[in-house]
C-alpha cells in the first residue's frame, strides 16, 4: 500500500526554514571551532632592533614572521630542542642565541604535527628562519623554513623586534 504526500506552499516554507536552521547551526559551530584556536601571543615589542651582546660563545638564529593578513590573529610558538624559546605574531621577529652544534627548531601546533628544521650551528655564522601560517580546510597550519642570510636580513628591517614575557616561556 502506497501513500501519496502532497506538499503545499506552507510545507515548502517549513522545509526552507529547516534548511536555514541547519546552515545557521553549521556556521555557529564553525565559529566556535575557530574561537578555540590560539590567539595572538603576548609579546613585549621593542622600540629598536635587536642588538647582539658581545658574547662570542653564542651564535644568532633570527626567527621571523612577515606581516600578513591571513592568519594574523594567531600566534606561533617556537621551540628549540623541545623547549619554548619565543613566539611570533604577524610582522614580528626575535633572536635566539645558540651554542655551536646541532639544534632542532620547531613550531608548536595544537593539531599534533610540529613542523621543524635541524640547524647545524657553526661558529661565526648567523641563521635566519621564516615562519608563517598556511590556511587549511579546518585550521591554520604553521610552517618554518630556513632562508638565505640576505633574504632574512632584508625581511627583519621591516619587522618589529618582540620577545615573549618570561612567564610564557615556561609553558
Amino acid at each position: 500500500m502506497t501513500r501519496e504526500i502532497t506538499l503545499t506552499k506552507k510545507d515548502n516554507i517549513c522545509i526552507d526554514d529547516l534548511m536555514s536552521s541547519k546552515i545557521l547551526l553549521f556556521l555557529g559551530l564553525f565559529f566556535l571551532v575557530g574561537c578555540a584556536t590560539p590567539m595572538v601571543a603576548s609579546l613585549d615589542k621593542h622600540q629598536s632592533h635587536y642588538i647582539p651582546a658581545s658574547n662570542l660563545n653564542k651564535w644568532l638564529i633570527c626567527i621571523y614572521r612577515e606581516s600578513e593578513f591571513m592568519g594574523s590573529l594567531r600566534g606561533i610558538y617556537i621551540n628549540a630542542d623541545g623547549k619554548r624559546i619565543g613566539a611570533l605574531n604577524s610582522g614580528t621577529y626575535f633572536v635566539y642565541e645558540a651554542d655551536v652544534g646541532e639544534i632542532v627548531i620547531s613550531v608548536e601546533n595544537w593539531l599534533g604535527k610540529n613542523p621543524s628544521r635541524v640547524i647545524k650551528v657553526e661558529a661565526g655564522k648567523s641563521y635566519y628562519l621564516k615562519a608563517g601560517i598556511k590556511m587549511g580546510g579546518w585550521d591554520a597550519v604553521p610552517y618554518i623554513n630556513i632562508v638565505a642570510k640576505e633574504e632574512g636580513e632584508g625581511a627583519i628591517q621591516e619587522l618589529v623586534y618582540a620577545t615573549m614575557k618570561e612567564k610564557d616561556l615556561r609553558k
